[in-house]
């Protein structure tokens, strides 16, 4: 029997909220729309239900010129008036991490519920792209759907509609919105103009979808609701009769009823499509956008190292040691401020220069505060190590590491001393009181202000020392240095110290050196050629790879969605000239060669906006090659001054053979791709996504390449060459024309000016995805130290009062954890066992309890234990709401369990 056709009428809107417009232009649009859709609604109860696109930070957005409307709009909420949830907003997935995507799911949930539950559709409209783990996510918060808009080809695979699975097996309906979530957008009144225009919508529907249900989604970016659509669908009904069944309807029950439909068919019917989707061409999937503005994801990449692997951490460990309280608030609002950049429109890096401007802005904030509450928690656990065996003058230096491998990660630290107490040489010592060696990069005298909750700020001079040094860090965990001024330091004997100073002994000297030829240690050798590339052996497996880190350039005549090769690819060209070998550092620390070179380039596109103009222009590029002492990967930092327009700078790492597979750090999993994967789609660029890391894989090892803030990955001459994208200029947000539109010119999206990239190359032979993730960890969030006095009273100056008093010294704050126990003066303070990833480390929701989310990455099971410092009971296993799914006792302060193939765990420790 054939089934009844039925039409969903989905009203709704899709609300970017920046893009051609800024942020609040579009807002002000957003209260117009919102004022109407109350009065609609209130008005005429025939309009049944409108959606707010999923999001519910629009509600806060609203609420900031509204406030009066806020117990109006909750109402209608509550009724079921107005859909909302699950997301806080709609993030890109490629360009943020894990936690932010689940942070919003959190946040957004979070408020939905305070109204009276989430939308639970898993509504993805506009990404472009979707993660491999978004129907395990949504699995684990109780939503079996996905409701999506790009990145699958239902031509190739026989209909829109399939299950989607995560690559640990864990499914959702997947139901593409095949004509895009404005397929019946706005419907025409007039009766002859509504026929024709239904009449179409029907014929392409039931073309495609296979069941007796179609989502005719009224509604596009930002338009207001279409106010007579309870008249139009009466119309409907007349001309159509009992023929079909015309519904004002919601996601929730047009994703019901087609599962519903889906469940009578007998298995197979559908497709079965297993991790990430990125099929379609090039203007589906936007790949370009993974490169544009490469400041923007930059400063992304930098808030999130600041918040997921510095503040979280911290803090959690601050409290978990009952030395100060989790401020959830302030945490909560750095999130929030921080997820305001993660739309597509917004971290994708194609809207209006006033929107990334403004983007800029909101990172330096979050910046600010999240540097800020570091610090504070830094100070808190320097304070409360043991510095009994330390002498009055002593100054303690803590370092801290919070990724989970042990580290000796070379890094630079400032270390102040007093003017007045003319300090010539220091030592810095070990818990066992060895003696560290440093290099003194520099010193010089200086003034800084001392900030008092309860004194006025003060100014002291100090003699600032500038030194880099390579502390032992056990992983999750911190040591303490000692500082000892007056004392001579362990360092190089035979070195002579082009700096000249008094203090020789007590610091790693440069050793002269003739201008480069080789860097090398237990692990790696590196040749440096002429060309400024070089060839690197990996002595563990004997693999050479020659002619690395070649730089290429090409003519980009797109947008900042899409990478467009010019005609005849004009501009293509690999940097060949001799460089100028400008500098070279050898010491125990590390070897160092820095070059430089002039490159003349097409200024732009010429008139024609088709060919690359003949007029050239220098750009001035320097790139520094480090290898540091026992290290197994070459740290690369390319400078270059970009004056040219219209272009794509990338680096290359060719290999003699094709590679097998390409691994690519991704969201809660490491991804395997073919090295040809997306080809079969018309792209000029067959950019690949990664996070913090990729690898192509051959027969006798892999390159793995790790990358600070960029995301854009290719694979080049038949999988033998992997090119990373460093730069991308261009200057139209849409595809370019000969007359622009004056709106749609956006000349800082062409990156003029200095920019700073910073990669390194990784050779590996049987390392593990799971053991390259974590090195790809530690080398994007590296350590951070605190140097704390132990007489911080004579460091404590500034004014008690603004005007002259009788009281001359000032006021003393009490230390509130002075009765505490003190801690060693090296410890772990988490430990995580097993080849799993660390996803998070933060302090519950609701409650007092640590909560750590891990995940494993690789194709097997992994047996993991974990334990604390502090003495637990057992963890309670959660979803990512924290809502509990099962419990664990804990055996001598350790937690047993496994976490099975590609999966990802929540554990809250009780």
């Amino acid at each position: 029997m054939t089934q009844k056709k039925t039409y969903h009428f989905i009203a709704h809107t899709h609300w970017d909220r920046e893009w051609y417009m800024t942020f609040e232009q579009f807002r002000y649009r957003l209260v117009q729309l919102v004022d109407k859709l109350l009065d609609l609604l209130e008005r005429d109860p025939e309009f049944k239900s409108f959606h707010l696109d999923g999001q519910t930070i629009v509600l806060e957005d609203y609420y900031a010129l509204r406030p009066h409307q806020k117990p109006r709009l909750e109402r209608l909420i509550r009724e079921g008036r107005i859909l909302i949830g699950p997301w806080y907003q709609q993030n890109d997935l490629y360009l943020t991490s894990a936690e932010s995507t689940i942070r919003s799911l959190m946040e957004g949930i979070s408020a939905s519920r305070r109204l009276g539950g989430e939308m639970k559709v898993g509504y993805l409209p506009d990404h472009f792209g979707l993660i491999g783990q978004m129907p395990q996510l949504f699995r684990d918060i109780g939503i079996d759907n996905c409701v999506f808009g790009r990145a699958y080809d239902a031509g190739k695979h026989g209909g829109p509609f399939f299950r989607w699975q995560s690559p640990d097996g864990s499914e959702v309906t997947a139901l593409q919105l095949y004509y895009w979530y404005n397929s019946a957008q706005r419907l025409p009144s007039n009766p002859d103009q509504l026929q024709a225009v239904f009449d179409m919508i029907r014929e392409r529907e039931e073309n495609i979808n296979p069941t007796s249900h179609y989502p005719m989604m009224n509604g596009v970016d930002h338009l207001e609701a279409q106010e007579d659509l309870p008249e139009v669908l009466n119309q409907l009904r007349g001309m159509y009769g009992d023929e079909i069944d015309v519904l004002h309807s919601t996601l929730p029950d047009y994703v019901k009823s087609v599962q519903r439909e889906m469940g009578e068919q007998p298995e197979g019917t559908y497709p079965v499509l297993q991790g990430e989707l990125r099929e379609a061409p090039e203007y589906n999937i936007l790949a370009g956008t993974l490169s544009s503005r490469i400041y923007i994801k930059q400063a992304n990449l930098e808030c999130h190292d600041l918040i997921e692997k510095w503040l979280e951490p911290l803090s959690t460990w601050c409290a978990m040691l009952d030395l100060d309280p989790y401020d959830k608030e302030a945490i909560r609002y750095v999130w929030k401020l921080y997820m305001e950049n993660h739309p597509h429109d917004s971290i994708c890096g194609c809207s209006q220069d006033a929107v990334h401007d403004q983007m800029m802005d909101r990172f330096g904030r979050v910046k600010q505060l999240t540097e800020a509450i570091i610090d504070r928690k830094l100070g808190i656990i320097a304070r409360q190590v043991d510095g009994n065996t330390y002498e009055r003058d002593d100054q303690k230096l803590l370092v801290v590491n919070t990724s989970q491998l042990e580290a000796a990660e070379v890094i630079r630290t400032p270390v102040y001393f007093l003017e007045d107490e003319k300090v010539e040489s220091f030592s810095i010592e070990d818990e066992n009181g060895q003696r560290i060696p440093y290099r003194l990069v520099s010193e010089a005298p200086s003034r800084v202000q001392v900030i008092s909750p309860i004194n006025l700020p003060g100014v002291i001079g100090v003699k600032r020392c500038e030194i880099e040094w390579q502390p032992r860090m056990p992983a999750l965990g911190y040591a303490t240095y000692r500082v000892r001024q007056h004392r001579e330091g362990a360092g190089l004997q035979d070195a002579t110290d082009r700096r000249q100073s008094n203090q020789e002994a007590s610091r790693l000297q440069d050793a002269p050196s003739p201008l480069p030829s080789i860097l090398e240690n237990e692990h790696l050798r590196v040749e440096l050629k002429d060309n400024g590339t070089f060839h690197v052996l990996h002595k563990q497996s004997g693999r050479r790879l020659s002619n690395q880190g070649q730089l290429h350039n090409a003519g980009d005549r797109g947008d900042l969605y899409v990478f467009k090769r010019v005609q005849d690819g004009e501009g293509d060209r690999i940097w060949d000239g001799a460089v100028e070998w400008v500098s070279r550092t050898d010491n125990a620390l590390y070897q160092e060669a820095v070059y430089r070179f002039v490159w003349e380039l097409p200024i732009g596109l010429d008139a024609s906006k088709e060919r690359m103009s003949e007029e050239t222009a220098p750009n001035v590029f320097e790139v520094t090659l480090r290898l540091d002492a026992a290290s197994e990967r070459l740290n690369i930092q390319v400078q270059v001054d970009n004056g040219v327009k219209d272009h794509r700078l990338r680096m290359l790492f060719p290999s003699a053979d094709e590679a097998l597979h390409v691994l690519a750090g991704g969201q809660l999993d490491v991804v395997k791709r073919s090295w040809n994967c997306g080809k079969e789609w018309e792209r000029d660029a067959n950019s690949q996504p990664f996070w913090k890391w990729f690898a192509p894989v051959y027969n006798s090892g892999g390159s793995a390449i790790f990358a600070k803030g960029l995301h854009d990955y290719e694979m080049l001459d038949e999988g033998r060459t992997a090119g990373v994208t460093l730069l991308r200029s261009v200057e139209t947000i849409h595809l370019r024309e000969s007359v622009y539109m004056e709106q749609d010119y956006q000349p800082k999206a062409q990156c003029i000016g200095r920019h700073t990239l910073e990669l390194a190359l990784r050779p590996f032979a049987e390392e593990s995805a799971t053991r390259l993730y974590q090195e790809a960890e530690l080398y994007h969030q590296s350590l951070r130290t605190k140097l704390l006095p132990i007489d911080e009273d004579k460091w404590n100056k500034g004014r008690s009062w603004v005007q002259d008093t009788s009281h001359g010294g000032l006021f003393k704050l009490p230390d509130p954890n002075a009765s505490k126990s003190r801690l060693p003066l090296k410890d772990s303070l988490v430990e995580v066992e097993g080849d799993v990833m660390l996803s998070a480390q933060k302090w519950s929701e609701e409650g007092n309890h640590p909560v750590i989310r891990l995940y494993n990455a690789e194709a097997c099971t992994s047996d993991v234990v974990l334990s604390t410092v502090v003495p637990i009971k057992g963890a309670m296993i959660t979803n990512i709401l924290e809502e509990q799914q099962g419990a664990l006792d804990a055996v001598d302060n350790r937690i047993t369990s496994s976490i099975g193939a590609k999966k990802f765990v929540t554990y809250k420790l009780v």
